[in-house]
């Protein structure tokens, strides 16, 4: 973990969902393998978790391994506003845990849970959810 830098991409919103890149970025001198889906929560200011932790799309993966300097993503999504449900407070933080990791970074990064939807893609070098 100490060898990953985490951080977001642009949000893009499509067909009434919004979408958001978590990258990985290899900080080491030597290659790196990540396999599956990262863990993300909602935080508030107090590091309290907003709502549930984000469920896995379902998509296959294989093991993504990066040389050093080089990043990979996993894609975070909710509807892009209250679509069938009401919307949670919006957090101040994302909480990811790396696949396989159990130490978390916190990323300073608004994200608002909205209709019960949140849900994270696998770790992967295409940009998919």
């Amino acid at each position: 973990m100490s060898d990953l830098y985490l951080s977001t991409g642009r949000k893009e919103g499509a067909a009434g969902s919004l979408y958001w890149p978590v990258r990985f970025t290899n900080t080491s001198t030597s290659s790196c393998a990540l396999r599956g889906y990262p863990g993300v929560s909602v935080l508030d200011t107090a590091h309290h978790q907003i709502g549930p932790a984000a469920t896995r799309s379902g998509r296959s993966y294989g093991t993504v391994t990066l040389s050093p300097g080089h990043s990979a993503s996993a894609t975070i999504r909710t509807t892009n506003g209250p679509v069938g449900g009401a919307c949670l407070r919006t957090g101040t933080y994302l909480r990811i845990y790396p696949p396989a990791s159990r130490t978390a970074a916190l990323l300073p990064a608004p994200w608002t849970i909205c209709s019960g939807v949140f849900q994270v893609g696998p770790v992967n070098t295409e940009g998919v959810f």
